[in-house]
């Protein structure tokens, strides 16, 4: 019984690596990407992530003196359960510049969203956000 539930943990940790391909080795921070003439990231896949630079300004504006310490993409995760899922986004800079973005009152180190706020954050933030799926049962 033992070596099924290894097998099988072994397995779906695979499959949670080829589904989270598309996020990143190395992130980096918002000030390091508005310097560049083509802001961009490598994907672990090995393909190229183009940041769009109006996205990247509004984030610098939202966040004032404290941009430059945030990292992108935004990295939401979205944790499966028997009921709808959620989402989570982790850090207080990253927590304060969705709560900002959507204007929603968020403060603290973690943020649950739900289905329609994060639609509402993917089509203001489309290429500065990025879906982690996790495992249920945090």
């Amino acid at each position: 019984m033992s070596e099924d539930r290894d097998f099988l943990s072994r397995y779906l940790e695979g499959e949670l690596r080829l589904v989270n391909k598309h996020v990143p080795y190395k992130r980096k921070n918002l000030c390091e990407l508005l310097e560049e003439p083509i802001p961009y990231i490598v994907l672990r896949d090995g393909s190229i992530h183009v940041f769009d630079p109006e996205e990247l300004r509004r984030l610098k504006q939202v966040l004032g003196d404290r941009a430059c310490n945030l990292s992108l993409p935004i990295i939401v995760e979205y944790v499966p359960s028997d009921q709808e899922g959620f989402y989570v986004v982790n850090g207080a800079l990253e927590v304060e510049a969705v709560s900002k973005v959507l204007e929603y009152e968020g403060e603290g180190v973690q943020l649950i969203l739900y289905r329609p706020q994060v639609i509402e954050l993917r089509r203001k933030l489309r290429t500065s956000t990025t879906i982690l799926i996790k495992p249920g049962g945090r």
